[in-house]
């Protein structure tokens, strides 16, 4: 026992410094987390203000004149996996919310834009209209370096951001929605 003592100290004081070294990062990191997102909700809220687009059918929309309460824009291309797979929760989402929510898709496809959103319009039987992004600007403008991603808006504030493929029908979501809208 004597010969190993010096081994199991040594071993006991490394995990005793790694935990607290891990515990006071997690603090500093959720700290830091919280400090971008108000800045990057911030951000958002500003170009709230600001976006005006027109829609694939020609429809030109600003934010700040929409009248559902709920707004979703959604950061998507033809050719990224994830972003289809949102689509079937966004579809009952909207069917869910009807005249309470508005989504609109800010399609990233730089070839044949047009004929790609038409297509996965069709083939999803996507329930709202998209926008071509094909140089980027609006993935500019909200500094949209991954999709899919996800701005949700109540009333022009952001209630949830994902840059990540994003279950809309999780009961999470759904009761964040829906206690937005009672």
């Amino acid at each position: 026992m004597k010969k190993y003592f010096p081994a199991i100290l040594i071993s006991f004081l490394f995990i005793t410094m790694l935990v607290s070294q891990m515990a006071f990062n997690g603090q500093e990191s959720s700290a830091s987390l919280l400090q971008i997102n108000k800045v990057r909700h911030g951000h958002y809220e500003d170009q709230f203000t600001k976006f005006k687009a027109k829609t694939t059918k020609g429809e030109v929309f600003k934010l700040t004149k929409t009248t559902e309460p709920i707004v979703i824009l959604n950061f998507w291309a033809s050719w990224c996996g994830p972003c289809i797979t949102e689509f079937k929760s966004l579809n009952k989402l909207v069917e869910k919310f009807g005249k309470n929510l508005r989504v609109v898709g800010i399609n990233n496809d730089t070839e044949d834009a047009l004929k790609a959103i038409k297509k996965v319009e069709a083939e999803y039987n996507l329930r709202f209209d998209s926008i071509m992004d094909i140089d980027g600007e609006f993935a500019s403008k909200f500094n949209i370096t991954k999709i899919p991603s996800s701005i949700v808006y109540y009333k022009g504030r952001v209630i949830n951001f994902s840059n990540t493929e994003f279950d809309f029908m999780s009961d999470d979501f759904v009761e964040l929605i829906q206690s937005k809208i009672e």
